[in-house]
């Protein structure tokens, strides 16, 4: 592409030469203009919130219109989340022409159904405008723009009330286990339980999920496991010895360190344990993971360089 770019951007465009970027609006739509020189293109970008208009559809067909009407447009379509996309071909003398076209277009088309700029990060339809966030170009509102380059705390974490919040919770999951135990299950949904449940229960009275809150609740859920195993051992002792023996279930609980020194006994509570913490991990490790993930990247301090 033999042309100066800042000289073909539609009026009323900037071209951050710094960021090899132009931006500008159209019908309240702010868009982004990417050179690609290997393609010898063009790539007119926006992100919106198409797939909440009633006239998503009436959208799409624009968009594959605008790609069998115009040689230069090589491709128009929608990511199917938050960005539409449009290629159009260098022809240097025109690009200026067919550049404005598409921009003009887009920004008419999006007014006529109802659809607004979104945040490329939160997705939600708030005033955004340009920026280059880790190299990246997109178009971010201002909150966002502030928590990814870690000027604002937003919650403060209360590691008390969030280990609080944690016992509670998987507490509260682990009597699904002692349900299960009772009619003789072992299911790996029973430890996601007490997982998920340990974590929100951090995460609501915590205000803020660290990776130490999360790592807190892995602990505390291992731990209730073998509570919950044990409960349901009592409540079985108490069911078969209960009117002799143990007539309470505190009784009940009392007899379970005599019992465990019977080698047939600690072997079943070990299977019971090791098959369980198996399913559970099987059944977590996917969910704890994107959590995880979520909690690293609002954490992470990220480049934001505004337009």
């Amino acid at each position: 592409m033999n042309v100066q770019i800042e000289k073909i951007v539609p009026d009323g465009f900037v071209f951050e030469k710094e960021q090899n970027v132009a931006h500008g609006t159209r019908n309240g739509m702010e868009l982004l203009i990417l050179p690609m020189p290997a393609e010898e293109q063009f790539r007119v970008q926006l992100y919106a919130d198409v797939n909440s208009s009633s006239e998503k559809e009436k959208l799409l067909g624009y968009l594959s219109e605008l790609q069998q009407n115009y040689p230069y447009v090589q491709f128009a379509g929608f990511n199917g989340v938050d960005m539409i996309s449009v290629h159009v071909s260098s022809e240097e003398q025109a690009d200026k022409e067919n550049l404005t076209l598409v921009v003009s277009g887009l920004g008419s088309k999006c007014e006529e159904c109802g659809i607004h700029n979104c945040c490329s990060y939160c997705r939600r339809t708030l005033p955004v405008h340009g920026a280059v966030v880790d190299g990246v170009p997109s178009v971010i509102c201002g909150e966002c723009e502030q928590q990814l380059s870690g000027h604002t705390e937003g919650k403060k974490e209360n590691l008390l009330l969030g280990v609080i919040g944690a016992v509670i919770g998987t507490l509260l999951g682990s009597v699904l286990w002692v349900v299960l135990g009772q009619v003789g299950f072992i299911a790996g949904i029973a430890g996601y339980v007490i997982v998920f449940c340990g974590i929100k229960g951090y995460e609501f009275l915590g205000k803020k999920l660290s990776k130490t809150g999360i790592v807190l609740c892995i602990i505390l859920s291992i731990l209730m496991i073998v509570g919950a195993e044990m409960t349901s051992l009592a409540i079985t002792i108490y069911k078969e010895w209960g009117s002799m023996f143990a007539p309470t279930i505190w009784a009940a609980f009392s007899w379970i360190p005599e019992l465990m020194q019977e080698s047939e006994l600690a072997l079943a509570v070990a299977k019971d344990l090791g098959v369980g913490y198996l399913l559970a991990v099987w059944a977590s490790y996917s969910s704890v993971k994107n959590i995880w993930n979520q909690v690293a990247e609002k954490q992470k301090v990220h480049t934001v360089e505004r337009f």
